[in-house]
């Protein structure tokens, strides 16, 4: 028996309304070791297919494919199990579920939906619109108050969430914290940030527990504290970030550091990357390779493979980040229509117009033409932002929307600040002063948000060491051209 799963769409919403009944959301992804064994235990146990068909409407959707729908929807983890009324308010859920405990589940969501399903969707209608008023609150336009310090706050943090005795930060699950990681680096050397060294050292050690010893490759975190453990899932978006990280380490004097890099470009040239033609594979597993290619991921790993290319001096890995871009991104450009997400899904359309794509790609272009000093790279970043602006700029908060749809808001806190930040660098190569205002505006509107976020808020002080501080990435040197002449 098989579940007959639907696709994410108006009209999947207009039959639960029609047969009052409540949609069942499977947020996978197609390299997840705990989808796949979900999808051969409990969505095959005749009972949950049984019960499912009679009393849901059952929707599976890529999380990788569908970023959007994942940032509203996750609800801790892949597999995600969420269950929604027919206008998409979530209604109860959970990550992995057994065989039993999604039979007890499926019971009481059904049998509560049968007998009072106006009184909850009333509810979850009520309740959604509390949490998108918190979220408007949450990132309101506030003064950046002039006895607030947010790298000096930051950096405390980071003393503090510190684990001298593993290294790295926080306690289990064991994330690397590669954002984190490059504030850290960006400050050490300086008067304020004294220690930090010692931490960078100990946490850079530490997580290389992450590393496959017999495929290479690193994972994504690990299940204990001491980094051991380390899931068997590694994706194309976590090994960009570190090899940021090594790059820019290798690059600010700890050598012992670009044979790490070293590395990981080599996993990713033989693992992850589509020589013939340009490109990258999205994750792996032990047992697996998901082959998708989205933009974002493509354009993170550019980026990458563009900086190691200066700290090796190696013209092929440059050549190839900008034959990726030819092969993945371009095709997915359409002129003052931003770039898509991903080819189309068989008879699905592409998913076009997200912040993610946009703004990731935009700082890949840049790198492109920092390493090139060719315009086009540069006018085709700012075209992107421009599209970002007309179309995604939330003008109540000062801030990008993760899509365009002003009725379902959704303000991303590492893709606004990234965003911020290629805004910033904008101003540097056109001189124009809108570009450097609205990414201020950004960082004012995210102040309140930053402060909660504990070791996630890195991104934050991240960007405002560029915006504020003024101190770029190594190696990303910016000056004012000319497109005319270009």
């Amino acid at each position: 028996m098989n579940i007959p799963w639907l696709r994410w769409s108006p009209s999947t919403f207009a039959q639960a309304e029609a047969e009052t009944r409540p949609v069942l959301l499977s947020l996978v992804t197609a390299w997840s070791d705990a989808c796949s064994a979900m999808d051969q235990t409990t969505y095959a146990n005749p009972a949950v297919v049984s019960l499912i068909e009679t009393e849901f409407v059952p929707v599976r959707v890529d999380a990788d494919r569908h970023p959007d729908i994942n940032e509203r929807y996750n609800l801790g983890g892949w597999p995600t199990t969420a269950f929604l009324t027919s206008s998409g308010e979530i209604l109860s859920g959970d990550t992995y579920l057994s065989a039993d405990q999604m039979i007890a589940m499926l019971q009481r969501v059904a049998g509560a939906f049968r007998s009072r399903a106006s009184e909850i969707a009333h509810r979850a209608h009520a309740v959604r619109s509390v949490r998108l008023q918190a979220d408007r609150d949450g990132v309101r336009s506030v003064r950046l108050q002039p006895d607030r310090d947010p790298t000096g706050d930051f950096r405390a943090l980071l003393v503090d969430r510190f684990d001298p005795l593993h290294g790295g930060f926080g306690s289990s699950p064991k994330f690397p914290h590669p954002q984190a990681l490059l504030f850290a680096l960006s400050v050490e050397g300086g008067t304020d940030g004294g220690g930090l060294s010692q931490i960078v050292d100990a946490s850079l050690e530490g997580l290389t527990a992450l590393w496959d010893p017999a495929d290479a490759g690193f994972c994504r975190y690990a299940e204990a504290d001491d980094w051991s453990r380390p899931v068997a899932e590694k994706t194309l978006e976590d090994n960009a970030a570190l090899l940021h990280v090594f790059v820019e380490a290798a690059v600010r004097g700890r050598t012992e550091c670009r044979g790490r890099a070293a590395a990981i470009v080599q996993w990713v040239r033989r693992t992850m990357a589509d020589e013939a033609h340009g490109g990258f594979y999205n994750a792996r597993t032990s047992e697996r390779l998901d082959t998708s290619m989205y933009v974002d991921r493509n354009a993170m790993m550019v980026g990458a493979f563009i900086r190691a290319a200066a700290l090796f001096d190696d013209i092929w890995l440059r050549d190839f980040a900008l034959k990726s871009l030819e092969a993945v991104i371009v095709p997915a450009y359409k002129p003052g229509d931003g770039v898509a997400h991903a080819e189309p899904d068989g008879d699905a359309p592409a998913v076009r117009g997200l912040l993610t794509d946009q703004v990731h790609v935009a700082s890949a272009l840049i790198w492109a033409h920092a390493a090139t000093g060719q315009l086009p790279y540069s006018m085709l970043a700012a075209e992107l932002m421009q599209f970002a602006i007309r179309q995604l700029w939330d003008e109540r908060v000062s801030a990008f929307r993760d899509r365009a749809d002003p009725d379902d808001p959704l303000i991303p806190f590492e893709l606004n600040c990234l965003a911020a930040c290629v805004l910033d660098r904008l101003a540097a190569l056109t001189g124009d002063r809108e570009y450097h205002a609205r990414a201020q505006a950004i960082l004012r509107s995210l102040v309140g948000r930053s402060r909660g976020l504990d070791l996630f808020g890195a991104p934050y002080a991240l960007a405002v060491r560029e915006i504020v501080e003024r101190e770029r990435p190594a190696g990303l040197e910016l000056g004012k051209v000319d497109w005319q002449l270009g």
